[in-house]
């Protein structure tokens, strides 16, 4: 099932209920094996770590290292797996499992997870040509899983997809809740973000962005005054020459003027 294309191959997939104290290992693997816990619990064991487990959560097996699990003797595991290899796979691995265990990982609340498990492997067991739609669920079960980043690195994810948001979506009517809602996080958290790394609130840099842009246009093109402004996101004419004067310091017929006479030019937001 080659997805070299995607950088992900998925060799095999395969479902167990166990008997209590069944085992498997010591052993190595050649690729990656991730197994979901369905129901039950048991133990994983790899170098000098071993781990409890139970339902909702999972663990990796790395390629080459030495493995040994077992099911619980009252409340053995139902598990499902998946073994992969590919840059991409890696990719996921990185965002979705933490470094310092590197070895289990636990699903967020709901059973949405244990669908998409089960829908991966029915699809590898039907056989043919179904790599589009396995690598699909593969994807999609990995989104079910808590980024690994510090706060750090969180904040410049959501101020990066803030950003992008705004940059393709500024002619619209969009609000700042609907960049929020994008983003994943409230309003609240969105304003603290922008303050703390741009010094201007989520609104403020929307209408710089539309401001920029505005200015870009009536650089570059013949349109109207209205037709700039609605182009850029000001459904009100009124409303658009009066954001241009006071980002500006002139209307936006006046700043078209100065460009004519190759006396201005447009500047980028922070």
């Amino acid at each position: 099932m080659n997805q070299t294309a995607r950088g992900l191959t998925i060799y095999f997939c395969g479902h167990e209920s166990c008997a209590p104290g069944h085992f498997f290992g010591p052993a190595i693997r050649t690729h990656y094996l991730l197994h979901v816990i369905l129901k039950g619990k048991g133990i994983y064991r790899t170098g000098s770590k071993e781990y409890s487990l139970k339902e909702g959560e999972g663990f990796l097996i790395k390629p080459q290292e030495v493995t040994y699990y077992e099911a619980d003797p009252l409340e053995p595991w139902e598990y499902a797996w998946v073994s992969f290899a590919g840059g991409d796979g890696e990719r996921l691995l990185r965002e979705h499992i933490q470094e310092e265990t590197g070895y289990v990982y636990g699903f967020e609340e709901g059973n949405e997870w244990k669908r998409c498990m089960s829908k991966l492997v029915e699809l590898f067991l039907e056989g043919g040509d179904r790599q589009d739609a396995m690598t699909g669920y593969f994807y999609l079960l990995f989104s079910m899983l808590p980024k690994r980043k510090e706060e750090g690195e969180f904040e410049a994810s959501y101020l990066l997809r803030a950003e992008s948001y705004i940059h393709h979506n500024f002619s619209y009517s969009i609000r700042i809740e609907d960049v929020a809602r994008h983003v994943g996080i409230d309003r609240t958290y969105l304003y603290k973000l922008f303050m703390k790394h741009k010094n201007i609130s989520p609104k403020q840099y929307l209408t710089a962005y539309r401001i920029m842009e505005a200015k870009r246009l009536l650089e570059d093109t013949e349109l109207s005054m209205t037709e700039t402004g609605l182009s850029c996101g000001f459904h009100d004419a009124s409303v658009f020459c009066r954001c241009f004067q006071q980002a500006e310091g002139q209307s936006p017929l006046q700043y078209r003027k100065g460009i004519r006479t190759g006396s201005l030019g447009y500047n980028k937001i922070p």
